[in-house]
């Protein structure tokens, strides 16, 4: 979701008619629902410091958003934008049309227009939305995005950017002798560059300092155990 000069000119003429769309049916757009989306459909790729997220995939929204807010534009605006592209991406992008839709794009578009550039912390109902609520390993797989990049069958996710987690199980206990499968899992979500699965990049943000530790073991039992380890 880059956003130069040009593309945000282009885009301005549609906003209108989106936000008119996007606002039929409710009086107001659910900021903690929209979170919440956000940070399961769109935070493995993209970067928004509010929401925690640290995607590095698809461009960060809040510097994309950055200097458009600072010369003017309004947060409508920018959610009209944003509920624009979600529902028809650029050309060539690897973002997927429609990754979220009707009341949950119409959200996730309010929230990233409110949290966009914007300093400070989330408070009060919105700071819980999203990974911080997220307690069982499911959840924590489903709110963390991981879903978006990795097939996990347990999960019923099939995304292919990353390396398909059904076989993590048994590919964590032969990589390297002395560590442990567990210790594997939990240091490819502290630190993802220590090891890259062949064929594969390093698109994936590292949970440390975003997960607690209880919510780091959690998502390695959910792996290792329901994956088969």
């Amino acid at each position: 979701m880059s956003l130069t000069r040009n593309t945000l000119a282009a885009l301005l003429c549609a906003v209108a008619v989106t936000l008119a769309l996007a606002a039929c049916g409710r009086n107001e757009p659910d900021l903690s629902k929209g979170k919440a989306a956000f940070v399961e459909k769109c935070g493995s790729c993209h970067t928004l410091a509010r929401a925690g997220t640290a995607g590095t995939q698809g461009p960060s929204l809040d510097k994309a958003f950055q200097t458009a807010l600072a010369d003017g534009i309004d947060r409508e605006t920018v959610e009209g934008i944003v509920h624009r592209q979600i529902l028809h991406p650029r050309k060539n992008s690897i973002m997927p049309a429609e990754l979220v839709t009707g009341e949950d794009a119409t959200d996730v578009a309010a929230y990233v227009a409110f949290a966009a550039a914007k300093s400070g912390d989330d408070a009060g109902a919105l700071a819980s939305a999203g990974l911080a609520q997220a307690k069982s390993g499911e959840q924590i797989f489903t709110a963390a995005g991981c879903a978006g990049c990795h097939t996990f069958s347990p999960a019923g996710s099939n995304g292919t950017i990353g390396p398909n987690l059904d076989e993590l199980a048994a590919a964590a206990g032969k990589r390297e002798p002395g560590k442990s499968a567990e210790d594997y899992v939990r240091e490819s979500l502290l630190k993802p560059d220590a090891f890259l699965a062949p064929g594969f990049g390093n698109a994936m943000p590292s949970f440390d300092g975003r997960l607690t530790d209880k919510q780091i073991q959690a998502l390695v039992d959910y792996l290792l155990k329901s994956g088969g380890g």
